[in-house]
């Protein structure tokens, strides 16, 4: 009779665990060499102030991107996935034909979904790759050099990440830095907290 009994009181067991599984992830993060110091510049707005387009960006400086990002962790602990949130903003300056014609401002707004797959997950380290996908809204402002009203324009694109190797060390609490390409740049650097 105990042995009949024995195999249910393990699955109800196991049904509690796996029902109480609760393993989360939050990091915040700051990422460097974002994509829009890479692409073509592309502009609807300064295609209408300059038709010819033939005008190029030069001085270009960024404060980097700023990302919030929470990912739940699956029951085996190798996946994880998860929403993530951030800014970035560029300043560079716009000649056209060789004449300086005054300065660019782009902010950037993010929100991609992620997945994550640890390779390695050992004590204390982890390392994984991963991928992002979603959407960027871009808001750019051109002020010329000349007193003359700033014009406006939107940008908007697909946005993605390719996280080609990501290194965590903590358990707990833990510093991350990871080499991609994409939304979060190419090193974006952080702090996670696991919460299990």
């Amino acid at each position: 009779m105990l042995l009949l009994l024995l195999p249910a009181v393990y699955g109800l067991t196991a049904q509690g665990y796996y029902q109480s599984y609760n393993h989360h992830d939050i990091s915040v993060s700051y990422g460097l060499i974002i994509p829009d110091q890479f692409k073509q510049l592309k502009s609807k707005m300064l295609d209408g102030l300059y038709p010819q387009q033939l005008y190029v960006r030069d001085n270009y400086s960024s404060v980097g991107a700023l990302f919030l990002t929470y990912r739940h962790i699956f029951r085996n602990d190798l996946y994880m996935w998860g929403i993530t949130a951030g800014i970035s903003s560029s300043v560079s300056k716009i000649y056209n034909v060789g004449q300086y014609e005054g300065d660019l401002e782009r902010k950037f707004y993010s929100v991609a979904i992620e997945w994550e797959y640890r390779y390695y997950n050992h004590g204390p380290i982890q390392v994984y790759s991963g991928l992002g996908l979603g959407f960027t809204y871009g808001k750019e402002t051109f002020t010329p050099n000349e007193v003359v009203q700033s014009s406006t324009g939107n940008i908007s694109s697909v946005a993605y990440q390719l996280n080609v190797v990501g290194i965590r060390i903590g358990k707990r609490f833990g510093g991350f830095i990871e080499f991609g390409y994409g939304y979060k740049g190419i090193l974006n650097l952080g702090f996670s907290t696991q919460l299990y």
